[in-house]
């Protein structure tokens, strides 16, 4: 791996924290400034989604936020945390020895499992679904899996996810309060 000098640290730290900001906060901000979507929900929906993740649904669907901007706005929150915490990752571990010898260990580690070594990266579906991208992110970089194709399989656990969180929001909000939410 290579390694980083401490001048470039805080460069790349400063990107990473930018790509993340970018994307988890100020593309769901968009819609609000342009198409007139209610700023303090949707607020609370990106904070409750940097939390509880798919599981914030219903906070945006409580406030009153169509359902596919929900969508958008806990996609691009999801997003915006896989890539910017695997970039901050990535920076350490070009910047501090302890844990380059760490990952150089670990990925020799895992490259001698054939099991782990093709199918591993599968495992990000249901731990997406069980634990969440706090630990996706890190697990995926950890074993040395390249970032897009992490954040693809991890996607694809937080999808499905996401979309029955909001199919059984909309149904109980229908039941107990009717007209709350306008599919």
């Amino acid at each position: 791996m290579e390694s980083w000098d401490r001048h470039t640290f805080p460069r790349h730290i400063g990107a990473a924290l930018g790509k993340g900001v970018l994307i988890a906060l100020i593309l769901p901000l968009l819609p609000v400034l342009f198409l007139g979507f209610p700023l303090a929900p949707t607020l609370a929906l990106i904070g409750s989604g940097l939390l509880i993740e798919y599981g914030a649904a219903p906070v945006g669907l409580a406030f009153g936020l169509p359902p596919l901007f929900v969508f958008y706005v806990l996609m691009c929150t999801e997003t915006g945390l896989f890539l910017g915490l695997f970039d901050i990752f990535d920076t350490i571990g070009h910047t501090y020895a302890p844990v380059t010898r760490f990952l150089e260990k670990t990925r020799q580690a895992g490259h001698q499992s054939a099991a782990v070594e093709r199918y591993g990266i599968l495992g990000l579906i249901p731990c997406e679904i069980i634990i969440g991208v706090y630990a996706n992110a890190p697990v995926s970089w950890v074993l040395g899996w390249p970032k897009y194709r992490s954040l693809l399989f991890t996607m694809a656990g937080y999808v499905p996810s996401l979309i029955l969180t909001i199919l059984a929001t909309i149904g109980l909000l229908g039941i107990y309060f009717p007209g709350l939410v306008h599919v």
